[in-house]
């Protein structure tokens, strides 16, 4: 997986949740569509790419500061 991935966040999030239990990590992750084995599923990898940056997260958030002050003046 690509390394800060929504993939590799979600493992290690679950791994966090449930230490010594792999079963229950890889469980989930196929279950959820995002692995098949130990393998990426075309899924898991489309969700791995189309993560946005933070800067890129943090533009958007101040466009939408800037719309909601700009509806309230008007």
């Amino acid at each position: 997986m690509p390394k800060g991935s929504a993939i590799e966040d979600v493992e290690g999030k679950l791994k966090r949740e449930y230490p010594g239990n792999p079963h229950a990590v890889y469980g989930t992750l196929n279950k959820i569509g995002l692995m098949r084995g130990n393998k990426a599923t075309a899924k898991g990898l489309k969700k791995a790419k189309s993560r946005p940056s933070p800067a890129a997260k943090r533009m958007r958030s101040m466009g939408r500061i800037a719309k909601k002050r700009a509806a309230t003046y008007v």
